[in-house]
């Protein structure tokens, strides 16, 4: 019994060994029959890397504010008598804005004009009297304070009336107004935003690596989401010379002409200072850079083994680069790249090292320094 048992299970281990032996038999030569297969040539687009002028930059995020711009509010309290400007409206320093009512202040100028007169007069008969030393000198002074007196209130009540007639402090461009005629404005009560739109202003900041690499003068560019089909070039107008130590940034203001008055104050900007130097680089389209975290890459056309047909089929060989700024759809390539080479700039995802190109350049990536995308 026990003789047969083992005929059995020996028998058994033959017939499973040969069916896992020939199954490994057929993967083997299926893993070798796909891996000599060759692979159908991979559709891409290419570039000829190129030298090119390369204006460097230094990017930087801002916020544009006006030269000049306040909230006019009223310094004395009073009732709104008139308005004299329109929302939105251009205004020119020193035009009138607000009239408060200055009716109670004009009736006590008139009294103080009153008094005034009177003073005046006994002021001179105490003159008159002292010439003839019928009075002592000492009713003389009191006169003479007590016209001083008057006229220091007159001046102080006409200063008041002035003030309640609200100018405009600068040339400027009126908000919406935010009180109505015969409303109670309080001192310091908010009347309209006055802003001056041109030139404007516009504040960022720049790691303290940039310190030395900017100065007052320096030309910048600036883009804004409102108007993005348009670059505005400014200046700088001043560098802040001290570093703020919980960033480590120092602030930044430059100038900008707006004649247009399309930007406003509040605006987001993208700004790029303009260094003076300018240099060479291999400049390729942004979309031929595979960024990875061990490393960026481009894939460059090369010759491959000669055909059945004694042609050489174009194969891609993938190559590490060290990549500098952007400009619009451009990069710039500092290393890993020659001028001249052939570059894939799209379809990279299907490829790996020796691997069949289809070149097809009908349609290719964008590759414009300056591009100006549709607003949409």
């Amino acid at each position: 019994m026990t003789k047969r048992l083992v005929i059995v299970l020996l028998a058994l281990g033959v017939l499973f060994g040969a069916i896992f032996g020939f199954k490994a038999f057929m993967n083997a030569q299926m893993s070798k029959y796909f891996e000599n297969m060759q692979q159908p040539p991979v559709a891409v687009t290419t570039t000829t890397a190129e030298k090119t002028v390369w204006e460097p930059t230094i990017p930087a995020v801002g916020t544009l504010r006006a030269v000049n711009g306040v909230v006019v509010s009223a310094e004395l309290p009073g009732v709104v008598e008139s308005i004299d400007f329109d929302s939105g409206q251009s205004v020119r320093r020193g035009d009138l804005l607000i009239q408060l009512d200055t009716s109670t202040d004009l009736a006590q100028l008139a009294a103080l004009e009153a008094q005034l007169r009177l003073a005046r007069s006994e002021l001179k008969r105490q003159n008159e009297l002292r010439r003839r030393g019928t009075n002592a000198e000492a009713d003389l002074d009191a006169a003479q304070a007590t016209a001083a007196q008057l006229e220091a209130q007159i001046e102080s009540q006409r200063a008041t009336i002035d003030k309640k007639a609200i100018k405009a402090p600068f040339d400027g461009v009126a908000g919406i107004r935010k009180v109505d005629i015969g409303q109670y404005a309080g001192a310091g009560t908010g009347i309209v935003s006055l802003q001056q739109l041109d030139p404007m202003l516009v504040s960022f900041t720049l790691p303290e690596q940039r310190l030395n690499d900017v100065e007052p003068g320096q030309i910048v560019r600036m883009q804004v989401d409102s108007v993005s089909d348009t670059v505005f070039t400014g200046h700088i107008t001043a560098v802040e010379p001290s570093v703020e130590q919980a960033t480590r940034n120092f602030a930044v203001e430059a100038r900008v002409d707006n004649a247009s008055r399309k930007l406003r104050p509040g605006l987001f900007a993208r700004i790029n200072v303009v260094m003076p130097q300018v240099e060479e680089h291999i400049t390729l389209p942004a979309t031929a850079i595979s960024y990875n975290p061990y490393g960026d890459s481009v894939y460059l056309v090369t010759d491959g083994d000669a055909g059945d047909d004694g042609n050489r089929s174009k194969v891609a060989e993938r190559v590490f680069v060290k990549i500098g700024d952007r400009r619009g759809d451009q990069v710039s390539v500092l290393e890993g790249v020659d001028a001249g080479a052939q570059v894939v700039t799209s379809g990279q995802l299907k490829l790996r090292n020796g691997s069949r190109l289809n070149i097809n350049n009908d349609v290719t990536p964008d590759n414009n320094p300056k591009p100006n995308p549709a607003n949409k």
